[in-house]
C-alpha cells in the first residue's frame, strides 16, 4: 500500500506539471471569461450605485419640492383665515351699524308719527276747546254772534292765554 504521507519526487513533479497545465488551460480558456464576467459584475453595481445616488437625489428634491409647496400652502391657508376673519368682522361692523341705523330711522320715525299724533290731538283739543268757549259765551251773552266772529274772539283769547303762559 503506498503511503500518501510520504514525499516522491516523481509524485512531486506529475502534480506540479498538472498544476502548471490547469492553470496554462484556466488562464487560456477561462480566465477571461471569468474576468469580462467579474468587469460587467462591476459595471453592473457601479450603474446600480450611481442609479441609487441619483435615486435618492431625485427623492430629496421632491421631498424638498413638497415641502415647499406644504409650507405654501399653510401660508395661503394662514391668509385665507386671517381675510375670512377680516371679512366676517367687516361684516359684523357693518350688520352692527345699519341695525343702528334702523334703529334710529324707526326712532325717529316713531317719534315723528307721535309728534304728529300730539299735535292732531292739540289740533282737535283746540277746536274742542274754541267749540266749548263759543258756546259758553253764547250762553252767557244770550246772543248769538255769527260763528266767525265767535271764532275770531275765542282765538285771540286763547293766543293771550297762551303768551302769558
Amino acid at each position: 500500500m503506498p503511503n500518501f504521507l510520504e514525499l516522491s519526487p516523481g509524485l512531486m513533479f506529475w502534480t506540479l506539471l498538472n498544476f502548471l497545465l490547469f492553470v496554462a488551460v484556466l488562464a487560456r480558456f477561462a480566465w477571461r471569461p471569468l474576468l469580462n464576467a467579474l468587469e460587467q459584475r462591476e459595471h453592473h453595481i457601479a450603474e446600480a450605485l450611481r442609479q441609487a445616488e441619483q435615486a435618492r437625489q431625485d427623492a430629496e428634491r421632491l421631498l424638498q419640492e413638497a415641502q415647499n409647496r406644504l409650507q405654501e400652502a399653510q401660508q395661503e391657508m394662514q391668509r385665507l383665515i386671517r381675510e375670512g376673519k377680516q371679512q366676517a368682522e367687516a361684516f359684523l361692523r357693518e350688520a352692527t351699524e345699519k341695525a343702528e341705523q334702523l334703529k334710529r330711522q324707526k326712532l325717529e320715525e316713531a317719534q315723528r308719527e307721535l309728534q304728529r299724533q300730539v299735535e292732531r290731538a292739540y289740533s282737535q283739543l283746540y277746536a274742542e276747546v274754541v267749540d266749548l268757549v263759543l258756546e259758553g259765551t253764547a250762553r252767557l251773552l244770550h246772543q248769538t254772534l255769527d260763528s266767525t266772529t265767535h271764532r275770531r274772539l275765542v282765538e285771540s283769547f286763547l293766543a293771550e292765554v297762551a303768551r302769558q303762559n
